[in-house]
Order: structure tokens, then C-alpha cells, then sequence
């Protein structure tokens, strides 16, 4: 099997049957999908399992909540060479996973990643996305290659020989995997096209101009800090705001 396509849940009815609506499209059919769910207290199980007539599709209930825990419970149990991390409130293309595909045989990468776009239709949510794309991936992909937790593909030894996602992490998690699979030697990608489109939700709740300036705080962190910025930066944003 090509593609394992993991997605991480709590609580998602509102999102996910778009994102496994997208997956039925899809022109290349080589894939599994894992769903490995934080106990929702919703109908997340219920649409998951109005799909299993169409999708090759599990759902199951992780033992653990927490997003690194559930993405590494479902990698676990999925069998894919490559395996695709997901947000369930994502969408893509039709053609998504064919053209990642004809990527992945023409170059050999191990990580790889691409760029964001807002489900939104306001200017200024297409300008932070922009910006986010240009400052936190693209211009520093050649030196501190990172990657957002909506969409993550990695080549299935390379996810194993690091060992995942690390579980202790609360936040920033999916660029210190990315992180660490660069300082490991794997090779990694940043694609333009195709585009992952991502829900708004996050910037609604909590304010656009705090994302904003939460996300620089990140981006500088990683930068100066490497494979310790996690840490470092969890004590900064406790200290100066109790939570991150």
C-alpha cells in the first residue's frame, strides 16, 4: 500500500466528513485511512462510519488523548510506505494524492510538506496565510525546514527510525518532527502546488492578531534554538501568559 493517511480527532463532526468527502474524490486510489480518535463526546464515530462503504477506513478509539499520542497510535497500526498526516479539518484537491505521489517517484523524499491556504474567503486571512507560507516555510526550508501538523507525508522507515512524534510535546510538535528528521539526514520538500486548505477555526478563536504573533514567536524560536526550541519556547509563553 502506498499511502496510510492518519487523522488525529476530538470532537470533529463539523470538519471531517469534508476532509474524508475529498479522499473519496481521490483520482489515486493506493491508500488506507486511520482515524484514531481522542474519545469524542460527538458524532465524529458516526460519520466516520457512514464512509466505510466507501473508503478502505478505520476508526479507532485512541487509549490516549493528545495529538502526537494519536497520530503516533495511528501510524502504528497503519501499513502504508508513506504516511500522511492530516488535520481533520482540512480539504484538498481531487488529484491531491496522485500528484504527491508523482513527486514522491521523481524526487525520493522522506518529509514533505506544502503550502497552506485558508478556507476563508476575507483578504486578510489569504495575506497571514500568504505570509505564514513565505516566512515560517519557505524562506528558511533550505536551513530549518519545518512543517505544519495539517499536512505532513513522510516516508514510513524514516517516521519509524526517529520514533514519531514526540508525546511529551504540547505544541509545536509537528516542526520538531520535521526537525529532527532534517538534523537526521532525510530529505525534505516543500511543495506550492498542490495547496492544503485549512480551516479558519483556530484564527477565529483566538484572535488573529495573537496567531499571528504566537506563530512569529515560533518561527524565531526555532530558528535561534534548533532541537531545544520547543522547550524554550513553552517557558517563554508560560511565563508571559500562562498558557500557550
Amino acid at each position: 500500500m502506498r499511502f496510510s493517511i492518519c487523522i488525529p480527532s476530538l470532537n470533529e463532526e463539523k470538519y471531517i466528513d469534508k476532509l474524508l468527502n475529498c479522499l473519496v474524490r481521490q483520482t489515486f486510489k493506493d491508500y488506507e485511512v486511520i482515524v484514531s480518535d481522542g474519545k469524542s463526546e460527538d458524532n465524529t464515530r458516526g460519520i466516520v462510519s457512514g464512509f466505510k462503504d466507501k473508503l478502505n477506513i478505520k476508526f479507532m478509539d485512541s487509549p490516549k488523548r493528545g495529538v502526537s499520542f494519536q497520530r503516533n497510535y495511528a501510524a502504528k497500526n497503519s501499513s502504508g510506505d508513506y504516511v500522511i498526516f492530516f488535520d481533520a479539518d482540512v480539504q484538498i484537491s481531487d488529484d491531491f494524492l496522485e500528484r504527491i505521489n508523482k513527486f514522491i517517484e521523481k524526487r525520493g523524499v522522506d518529509v514533505l510538506t506544502s503550502w497552506n491556504r485558508p478556507l476563508s474567503s476575507r483578504l486578510d486571512d489569504k495575506f497571514l496565510f500568504f505570509l505564514y507560507n513565505i516566512v515560517c516555510l519557505e524562506l528558511v526550508k533550505k536551513i530549518a525546514p519545518g512543517a505544519v501538523g495539517v499536512f505532513i507525508c513522510v516516508r514510513r522507515s524514516s517516521f519509524e527510525r526517529i520514533e514519531g512524534f514526540k508525546e511529551d510535546i504540547s505544541f509545536a510538535e509537528d516542526y520538531e518532527l520535521v526537525r529532527r528528521l532534517h538534523k537526521n539526514g532525510f530529505k525534505y520538500a516543500l511543495l506550492k502546488s498542490p495547496p492544503i486548505e485549512v480551516s479558519v477555526r483556530r484564527l477565529e478563536k483566538e484572535g488573529r492578531l495573537h496567531m499571528v504573533a504566537k506563530t512569529l514567536k515560533t518561527a524565531v524560536y526555532y530558528l535561534l534554538f534548533g532541537n531545544n526550541f520547543a522547550e524554550k519556547l513553552k517557558g517563554k509563553i508560560i511565563h508571559e501568559s500562562g498558557k500557550f
